[in-house]
């Protein structure tokens, strides 16, 4: 069977909107990770969706009676009926929202499981909250950026809408492959003087592996920490999800602040991936470097307890790196 949905994003249904075909078959993960591709959304994991007064989430582990994981559930489980109704919130630091309703159900000899039939407007913005972009349809030219009149300028293309989301699902297959990730790690103001070498597993919960670097680089972690990508801090909603989400590439750089305070920054850099899993899921394979101190006050800190200029720390050698003492440090978060 085939079910007809249309799909509107809250706030500007009638001007950002679309059509489509799906299979009774089709896994409702790629459901909603379609639709939100199709609205030119990118953040893939970060959504939620409502029905029938149940919520369901990508990978929820623990399940309850109104809290449901999307895994291996097909959308002919939710037995729909036409006129049926889901919401698929998305962003949620953007405000974004999609109203899905059962438009039809019948069958086709159509053998597409997704299909866009039809749409308008080019779709959100990751970068911009629902209500910023619903202001720039009511703002006069002259307060339009260019970015903002070059949006508004584009126009909805169904032949690209439908290529981008089979490139998508054909790249989806890829991001799921076990894979190992090797990163060089070096401490921002030390970057010579204090590095690591680490492999871990694609699988790694990203929040683990943030804890993992901050333990190799002698942290203890008694503070709070985030991860950074180009310009953008990862939201909290990552952290309980796979390392693989970030679609990571060789060469490709991230940032990992430790300690607010002190504002410890670690460097990474991916240097090479690796086909299948290892032995540990998190492996320091080399080091030079001592690595931080604890609360005192950051890098300038550190230099002048390396430099001897602050004795009160006690006699700390910065060249000072011990391989298996720092790979049984790591084992503190199991």
């Amino acid at each position: 069977m085939k079910i007809l949905l249309n799909v509107t994003l809250g706030e500007l249904a009638n001007r950002i909107n679309r059509q489509v075909l799906v299979d009774e078959n089709i896994g409702v993960m790629d459901l909603c990770e379609s639709l939100i591709i199709s609205m030119n959304g990118h953040k893939i994991p970060i959504y939620e969706l409502e029905y029938n007064n149940v919520v369901y989430y990508p990978y929820l582990a623990n399940e309850t009676k109104n809290e449901k994981s999307l895994e291996n559930l097909l959308l002919k489980d939710f037995k729909l009926k036409k006129s049926d109704h889901f919401t698929l919130e998305y962003n949620f630091e953007n405000d974004y929202y999609f109203e899905i309703v059962v438009d039809n159900i019948y069958e086709s000899n159509d053998k597409s499981i997704f299909k866009v039939l039809s749409g308008q407007g080019y779709g959100l913005l990751d970068d911009k909250d629902v209500y910023h972009l619903k202001s720039l349809f009511t703002l006069r030219e002259d307060y339009l950026t260019k970015t903002e009149k070059e949006y508004l300028e584009k126009t909805f293309n169904l032949e690209e809408c439908n290529k981008e989301i089979a490139l998508y699902m054909e790249n989806k297959v890829d991001i799921f492959t076990p894979k190992r990730y090797v990163f060089n790690v070096s401490l921002y103001g030390f970057e010579k003087e204090i590095k690591r070498k680490i492999v871990v597993d694609n699988d790694v919960l990203i929040d683990d592996f943030c804890r993992y670097v901050v333990l190799a680089m002698n942290g203890d972690l008694s503070h709070s920490y985030g991860i950074k990508i180009g310009k953008q801090y990862l939201e909290e909603y990552y952290e309980n999800l796979e390392l693989f989400y970030l679609n990571l590439k060789e060469k490709q750089r991230l940032k990992i602040i430790y300690d607010w305070g002190d504002h410890w920054i670690f460097n990474l850099s991916l240097s090479k991936i690796i086909d299948d899993y290892g032995n540990d899921e998190f492996e320091v394979i080399s080091g030079k470097g001592y690595g931080i101190i604890e609360d005192v006050g950051g890098i300038w800190g550190l230099a002048n307890i390396f430099n001897g200029e602050d004795t009160s720390w006690g006699d700390y050698d910065i060249n000072d790196f011990d391989l298996e003492k720092c790979k049984e440090s790591i084992k503190y978060i199991n």
